[in-house]
């Protein structure tokens, strides 16, 4: 399969060790998919994906990784391009997960609450960081999206230092009910660094509406997909050949 500018992303989110889904956040929520999430990944591997994202989702409630040993586990028996999130508050934590052999890191919380912070982080990594932005009401939701807040000016300045973001529509996420593509529209337009597309995304047509997005948005660069793969709604072969035919 040919390389694309465009990035199909399956998810694999880690919660008391186990592949699970929750739906617009909430824990209370839960779908659990296998008690083996390297059995998950390789099962996206096969499929055809080249780029898995991983989040502890215990780790993003607490703000530190649960689940580090269990997905630094998963990195190193993965031949795969790995993002991971979830509690990476602290730059030794980012360094931890980059030495364990992920390509990049996921930041939220900690950098929309201390842009200091942020900044520190772009000057030891500024390739490797990817912006997980969390759109909840117009707002940025926080803390394993227990929390909202504002953004400010200096952190959108930081933001479009940044090479990546993953927007997410978290009213979407886990819904099945398709992509927000008005407010991606506003994101995409709004930011200068590259776009991913998280949230609600359950068909080839959804795949195929953002496609047709990005013609005019030349910023937007992938879509992650979640429950769509895990209740079969999607396929995940079938969104590759997709891309690929569009590539």
């Amino acid at each position: 399969m040919k390389e694309t500018n465009f990035h199909i992303i399956p998810a694999i989110d880690i919660l008391d060790g186990k592949c699970v889904r929750l739906t617009q956040g909430n824990y209370n929520k839960v779908e659990e998919f296998s008690s083996n999430p390297q059995e998950v990944a390789k099962k996206w591997i096969d499929c055809g994906a080249t780029r898995l994202h991983i989040v502890d989702l215990n780790g993003a409630k607490e703000g530190y990784p649960v689940n580090f040993k269990v997905i630094a586990n998963l990195i190193q028996n993965t031949k795969a391009t790995i993002q991971v999130g979830g509690g990476l508050r602290t730059i030794d934590t980012i360094k931890n997960y980059l030495s364990e052999g992920a390509s990049y890191v996921i930041l939220g919380t900690q950098i929309f609450k201390d842009n200091n912070f942020f900044s520190k982080v772009l000057e030891f990594y500024p390739s490797e960081v990817i912006i997980g932005l969390d759109l909840k009401d117009s707002k940025i939701a926080l803390s394993g999206w227990q929390e909202v807040v504002d953004i400010d000016a200096g952190i959108k300045e930081n933001i479009n230092k940044t090479q990546q973001i993953i927007y997410t529509d978290v009213s979407k996420d886990g819904t099945l009910s398709g992509p927000n593509t008005e407010s991606l529209k506003t994101v995409a337009s709004s930011y200068k660094s590259n776009v991913i597309v998280s949230g609600g995304i359950s068909s080839l047509n959804d795949i195929n509406e953002i496609l047709n997005i990005k013609k005019k948005h030349l910023n937007i660069s992938g879509v992650i997909l979640g429950k769509s793969l895990y209740k079969g709604s999607l396929n995940l072969t079938d969104a590759l050949n997709l891309v690929d035919k569009q590539g």
